[in-house]
């Protein structure tokens, strides 16, 4: 199964590389993915597990993109799906996902508790629990394997960098057991330094690194400070952080912390320079690069940013 999952865009970002001041910045568009954002990777590889496992129900807890990831793709099979969500988030989201023809069930709380309900009736009713952090996890990483296999194809060579938006940390992670694996069967002389993005305060793997711990740590959630911007990059926990700090070090990568204010720069600059519409937490993958290479002195090579949610209008 596909569904038009995959294979996205990676551009060269010109007027970009100028603004930088680099030669080969790339921006792999995952916007272009069909609900809009690279969560349709993560779906559609659970789905698959699910179905040949023999599991009537799949779950997961989420606050936007996961559930409406989850609901298109099981629609498109016999699953029945369940979906979990923060009463507070429960308005158009809720529609999204019950036109997919998911079940929607809103949960007291933040994204952490949607997330343990819905682990709780996976293990209550045998259902496929789809969650991050749970018993599934490696096929999350599986899932985004994918994209480093597609950069590697279009480039012909490792990037020097590759930044994401984190927020539980499995995007990162998957890329980077992605490139380890293509390094290990020596399609790839060396493995890319991962850079994460996230809100600065907000994020238990920014600040694991800030603080210099290889164990990640795990924030107050009542010190969570929640706006429209970052909203997509808060975890206090970061279920897969563990797996996403070791890749950081692993590759001497960085993670780094923004300011609402820098999430709305980097995404005016991608629309200014490139014409690509993506969310602020997406255009943060973007800041994190720009920190990383002002501190660098060496910026040869190639660096990729992946946008999660991004897409470039091509009209005239």
């Amino acid at each position: 199964m596909t569904y038009g999952i995959g294979n996205t865009s990676l551009i060269k970002a010109e007027a970009l590389e100028g603004h930088l001041d680099i030669d080969n910045l790339f921006l792999k568009l995952e916007g272009e993915n069909p609900t809009g954002t690279h969560k349709d990777r993560l779906a559609i590889q659970h789905v698959d597990d699910a179905i040949i496992r023999n599991y009537e129900t799949i779950t997961v807890g989420s606050c936007g993109n996961y559930g409406v990831a989850m609901s298109y793709v099981a629609n498109k099979t016999k699953l029945d799906c369940k979906i979990y969500l923060p009463k507070k988030y429960s308005g158009d989201l809720a529609e999204r996902i019950k036109n997919h023809g998911s079940e929607v069930f809103k949960v007291e709380g933040g994204y952490e508790e949607s997330v343990k309900e819905s682990r709780k009736k996976a293990s209550e009713n045998g259902w496929y629990d789809a969650n991050p952090g749970g018993k599934n996890t490696p096929i999350s990483l599986v899932a985004y394997v994918d994209i480093a296999e597609e950069i590697q194809e279009e480039l012909k060579e490792p990037p020097e960098t590759v930044s994401v938006a984190v927020g539980n940390g499995t995007t990162l992670a998957g890329l980077h057991l992605g490139f380890r694996l293509l390094w290990r069967k020596d399609r790839a002389e060396e493995i890319p330094k991962m850079l994460a993005a996230s809100s600065l305060g907000n994020n238990a793997i920014v600040e694991t690194y800030r603080r210099g711990k290889e164990e990640m740590i795990e924030l107050s959630p009542e010190d969570i400070d929640e706006t429209e911007a970052n909203e997509p990059l808060l975890n206090w926990r970061s279920l897969d952080g563990q797996e996403a700090i070791n890749a950081i070090y692993d590759t001497k990568g960085r993670a780094v912390g923004l300011k609402d204010e820098e999430l709305h720069h980097y995404q005016e600059l991608l629309q200014e320079k490139e014409n690509i519409g993506c969310l602020p937490s997406s255009a943060s993958a973007l800041g994190a690069l720009e920190r990383y290479l002002k501190d660098e002195e060496d910026t040869s090579g190639n660096h990729v940013v992946i946008l999660t949610s991004g897409v470039k209008d091509v009209r005239d």
